[in-house]
């Protein structure tokens, strides 16, 4: 164990997970407010069976409906919806969905009781939130268990972050039954998306003792999904190993933030529509190449803690599960240059240059 002068570690979200979590805790719903805006995207929310399940706890009572956030959120649209939250004077979120719903339900919490508009998000100091139940319907993102929300900037042609303790969940009600309706691809998509942040929380620069000892937990636990995702067949066990995992990498970063391999997925996410997890783990070949010359125990542990012999076999089973864009030189240079913007460049073990990411995207794209 490395000796570390100081370590800070916070995080206020009262946790529940277990089956049925939601219908047997209907006093969390009770002590948040009286009339709730209910944040999802058009259907995830709806075919889980989350939905019904929150509305049977408000007993069919006083709420508000948004159901328009799309994968990705927008600036735009958290504006729509907080101007619905204050239009009915609502006092409390219920944020239902993945990872896009999550963080959209941070935003609207923020812009529902303040002046600000959605591009102060990313600048200004946050006073005030409106309280949040986080209800998580995928296994990647962990938001309900962080302070971070992340929102596409079409003027900027990326996705950018903000950050604050007032937008922490009240509560996180994790549920893995909310995932067995998931296709196959969105479920491994996602699963990819909680993979990066344990591998990237674990070799970030601002890890701890403590942090890693979320990552580790985590990669155990996706450890134990790894041939149902080969083998796509998914039970309840690897949908359950998958929601911890999930949860854990949530953890990490919020300690940690992310590094490269989140920094240069954007660009594949706006560019190319890759689901973000996918989009992080395109690079994995050269983000573990990387690794290995920078931290090679960290990586070595990683590989076995993961049930796999090598670095190269590993990435072939993140890599097979994936439709793969080319990128041409252009494609390359362009996208390093808005990888370099991002504040988790700086978090990635070996300081990397912007010609070392323009060679990340060459030999991800397979130039």
């Amino acid at each position: 164990m490395c000796l570390q002068m100081e370590i800070k570690s916070y995080n206020p979200v009262r946790i529940i997970f277990g089956i049925d979590c939601v219908r047997n805790n209907m006093d969390v719903f009770k002590g948040m407010g009286r009339f709730p805006l209910i944040v999802t995207g058009r259907s995830g929310a709806k075919k889980s069976g989350a939905f019904d399940d929150v509305k049977d706890v408000l007993k069919k009572g006083p709420h508000v409906l948004y159901d328009r956030i799309e994968e990705n959120p927008k600036i735009s649209t958290v504006e729509d919806a907080a101007m619905m939250s204050k239009k009915f004077n609502c006092d409390y979120i219920i944020a239902i969905g993945g990872g896009s719903a999550l963080d959209a339900a941070k935003a609207i919490a923020v812009l529902a009781v303040s002046s600000m508009n959605g591009m102060d998000l990313l600048s200004s100091k946050i006073e005030k939130a409106l309280p949040i139940i986080a209800i998580p319907t995928t296994s990647g993102t962990g938001s309900e268990v962080t302070p971070y929300s992340i929102l596409t900037v079409d003027q900027w042609q990326t996705k950018k972050s903000f950050a604050s303790d007032l937008v922490f969940p009240k509560y996180a009600l994790l549920d893995p039954k909310y995932t067995y309706s998931l296709p196959d691809d969105y479920t491994i998509s996602t699963a990819f998306d909680a993979a990066s942040h344990l591998f990237e929380s674990y070799f970030s620069l601002r890890s701890t003792n403590i942090s890693m000892m979320y990552s580790l937990e985590g990669i155990k636990a996706f450890e134990k999904a790894v041939k149902a995702i080969d083998k796509l067949n998914f039970d309840e066990e690897s949908r359950y190993y998958l929601m911890y995992s999930s949860m854990m990498g949530g953890l990490a970063i919020t300690h940690t933030g992310t590094t490269a391999m989140h920094a240069l997925g954007y660009s594949m996410t706006y560019f190319h529509n890759m689901p973000h997890g996918f989009a992080n783990l395109y690079f994995c070949r050269p983000y573990f190449k990387h690794m290995l010359k920078h931290e090679i125990q960290k990586t070595l542990h990683i590989v076995a803690q993961m049930g796999f012999t090598d670095v190269g076999s590993m990435c072939n089973f993140f890599l097979r599960n994936m439709e793969r864009p080319r990128l041409d030189k252009s494609m390359c240079e362009k996208y390093a240059s808005l990888a370099m913007l991002q504040s988790s460049i700086k978090a990635t073990p070996g300081e990397l240059t912007e010609a070392d990411i323009v060679s990340m995207y060459k030999e991800a794209g397979s130039l």
